[in-house]
């Protein structure tokens, strides 16, 4: 026997009002937040991220610790990696200008 599912509104709702209550929760417990508000309050993993992400409500930092610069860790690794590129290309450059100055001897 195949279980039918069961159409409509079936999953948990919740007002702005908890949600702001489970983000405050996740953003005192520092790190391993959303793993301890999932056990309390019973939201996925899944669903809290998509809250921090699109409301633009973020996990915010410690007091005390330096703010960043608006990079998160693939966006830092992208600019790092597009700055040796920078690097290496402008090392060709020279080396080409210097070749230029050699032959117009």
């Amino acid at each position: 026997m195949a279980r039918t599912r069961k159409k409509g509104n079936t999953g948990k709702r919740y007002t702005d009002a908890q949600k702001r209550e489970i983000l405050d929760f996740v953003n005192s417990q520092g790190r391993g937040g959303i793993t301890a508000a999932g056990k309390k309050y019973g939201v996925s993993y899944i669903a809290l991220r998509r809250w921090m992400n699109g409301a633009g409500v973020g996990r915010g930092r410690k007091p005390g610790r330096a703010a960043g610069k608006g990079l998160d860790g693939r966006k830092l690794k992208t600019v790092r990696t597009a700055l040796k590129a920078l690097k290496a290309f402008k090392k060709e450059i020279t080396l080409v200008q210097r070749t230029l100055k050699i032959l117009a001897k």
